[in-house]
């Protein structure tokens, strides 16, 4: 009696367990069976160095307590790999970064001196999306014990295995539910519920303020940022994607010509699926197309591109298997090492090409070609064969609306590709940005992006071109004022004023003729959608600070027009084009304020200071 019992236990315990998992598993459309070459790199069980990940046959990812003392024990069996921190999280969490090189010194200022390539890696800048960071761990394991040591000989190699390691800690099994697996994951945002990848310019955070510290300290060749994609079902287990033909056109050509089809090859070779970066046009299947965004330099792959840095964006497919997706981004992680083994000189030339441009005018943003010319036309209808799924529409009695079903059959999509590299919102390159030093936490930011500028040792009277807001909406919803990561952003119109203007002692004067000039210039234009401005560092400009009362400025408006028949023709203009103004007492006796000389100069001008 006792045992049935004990056996009617289990029975109920097994049943409460696979009942959770069924729940924290939302339900995904049928998975893709997939068996590849790939899994040969699978240690066997007994294998004192299996993988956690590799031991639960890719269910589970270790903690990030796990994985630091698993790396640490692998790093201290071999000289070739080193662990150093980087930086610490919010909750004082160290992040920690792999090095693994045959140099005899492995300080920052030597590798970056060093002729050989050098590949940065990043892992769980999303927590989780945490495919890089367990591909990674087998990959300088096999680099580490000797089956692959070849692959440091020729490049050094920097793997950061998980970027956000305070959200990396929020794990839970119903985290991404379009995601198959691990059973449970991380959080998308960090422990100040900030996206990493939407801080590249602002600077916010400790994390992006450790990467771009990297960036600057090593000088790496070639970075790499590693994503899970969710949205659409396709066939691809893997799709990657370089920066287009934009701030860094020789770089792009590299991606595009020699790395892509090269990483493709050896990736269809065992077993993988890899394709173009996939965002339906339509946004839900690839029927009118796939469109390759422009998002800024807010992310990663476009920060790099506008620093003139090779960088790539990979983003696995969630709803293929866990295994399937580590195992894709091993191959992927060795073959690009392998790639600049053999030529990364050539890449090395198209960074210098692209560091050296000094365009005339740059673009503020990307957007579509303007498909109405005929040349842009060709463009637009430039189509490929996409690996796709079988969609069936369906018309839901919830939302009365239709949706889409992803049915698993395999299918293909022939379909036109629309990219975001057409330049948009130009601005002359000036000679140089003058910034007050009030201004210091730009002139930090600055300093933390690696841009060189110089800090005046006493005051300095210059002429500048000047912009004046003379327009502006706050937030970035149309319909509401809301904050954007942390943030209230603003969206202006400009003025150009030219003025004689006086820099004091400890103001900054920021050249454009420097490698880092065009990222200067995205930070510090006002029309920039990640500029400095935008982003809200400069709120105090909209708030006046002097005022005049009524009977002071009552009879100075009298006095005005009567000594101005000008003044008279440009104020009846006004209340005859502005009703509201005209029934405004207020904004009247402000209107002829702003007109005097005790209005305040400063009030809506941006204090960056143009230098041509």
């Amino acid at each position: 009696m006792r045992y049935t019992k004990l056996i009617l236990v289990i029975v109920l315990l097994v049943q409460c367990i696979a009942a959770n998992k069924s729940i924290a598993q939302a339900p995904l459309p049928p998975a893709l069976e997939w068996h590849g070459k790939s899994e040969n790199l699978i240690y066997p069980k007994n294998n004192t160095w299996i993988t956690p990940s590799e031991l639960s046959n890719f269910t589970t990812t270790p903690s990030y307590n796990e994985t630091m003392d698993w790396l640490s024990k692998l790093c201290s069996t071999s000289v070739f790999l080193h662990v150093v921190t980087i930086g610490r999280s919010p909750e004082g969490r160290a992040i920690k970064m792999i090095v693994a090189s045959t140099e005899k010194s492995i300080l920052a200022s030597d590798l970056k001196k060093s002729t050989k390539p050098l590949l940065l890696v990043q892992a769980g800048i999303h927590a989780g999306e945490i495919d890089g960071k367990d591909a990674g761990m087998m990959l300088v394991r096999d680099i580490a014990l000797g089956k692959k040591k070849e692959l440091i000989d020729k490049v050094n190699f920097l793997f950061i295995p998980i970027l956000n390691v305070d959200a990396h800690e929020r794990n839970s099994a119903y985290h991404r539910p379009n995601q198959r697996g691990p059973e449970s994951m991380g959080w998308r945002t960090n422990s100040q519920n900030l996206n990493l990848n939407r801080d590249y310019t602002k600077l916010d955070t400790k994390e992006l303020r450790a990467v771009i510290a990297v960036i600057n300290e090593y000088s790496p060749l070639l970075y790499m940022d590693i994503h899970v994609t969710d949205g659409a079902d396709y066939q691809y287990d893997i799709t990657f994607g370089a920066q287009y033909p934009g701030y860094s056109p020789a770089i792009s050509s590299w991606l595009l010509k020699k790395y892509t089809p090269y990483l493709n090859q050896k990736l269809q070779a065992e077993d993988h699926i890899p394709g173009p970066l996939m965002n339906a046009y339509n946004g839900s299947d690839f029927k009118d197309g796939n469109i390759f965004y422009s998002g800024g330099p807010r992310f990663s792959n476009e920060y790099a591109d506008l620093r003139h840095l090779g960088a790539l964006l990979v983003e696995n497919h969630s709803l293929k298997p866990y295994k399937q997706r580590v195992l894709g981004t091993y191959v992927l992680l060795e073959n690009t090492l392998r790639l600049l083994a053999e030529n990364g000189n050539a890449l090395r030339d198209s960074s210098r090409k692209d560091a050296a441009l000094r365009n005339s005018s740059i673009p503020l943003s990307w957007t579509l070609p303007n498909t109405s010319t005929e040349e842009n036309s060709k463009h637009k209808n430039d189509s490929s064969t996409l690996l796709t799924v079988e969609t069936k529409k369906h018309h839901s009695t919830i939302t009365n609306s239709d949706y889409v079903e992803f049915t698993g059959k395999k299918t293909s999509t022939t379909c036109a590709q629309y990219a975001m590299n057409s330049g948009e919102n130009y601005v002359k390159r000036p000679k140089a940005y003058w910034i007050p030093a009030a201004c210091e936490e730009v002139i930090e930011r600055l300093k933390l992006h690696g841009i060189k500028y110089e800090l005046l040792t006493e005051t300095k009277e210059v002429n500048v071109d000047m912009y004046r807001i003379s327009e502006y909406t706050f937030g970035n919803d149309e319909k509401k004022v809301l904050p954007f990561e942390g943030r209230m952003q603003v969206i202006a119109k400009t003025k150009t004023e030219k003025q004689k203007r006086i820099f004091p002692q400890g103001s900054a004067y920021v050249s454009t003729d420097q490698p880092l000039g065009d990222l200067a210039i995205v930070l510090l234009e006002p029309g920039s959608k990640d500029s400095f401005f935008s982003w809200g560092f400069f709120h105090s400009i909209f708030q006046r600070t002097e005022y005049i009362e009524s009977y002071v400025m009552e009879p100075y408006a009298k006095k005005m027009l009567e000594e101005s028949p000008e003044l008279q023709k440009e104020f009846e203009l006004k209340l005859k084009e502005d009703a509201a103004f005209a029934k405004d007492p207020y904004a009247i006796l402000t209107w002829f304020y702003s007109k005097t000389k005790y209005y305040d100069t400063n009030y809506l001008l941006y204090p960056v200071g143009r230098e041509l």
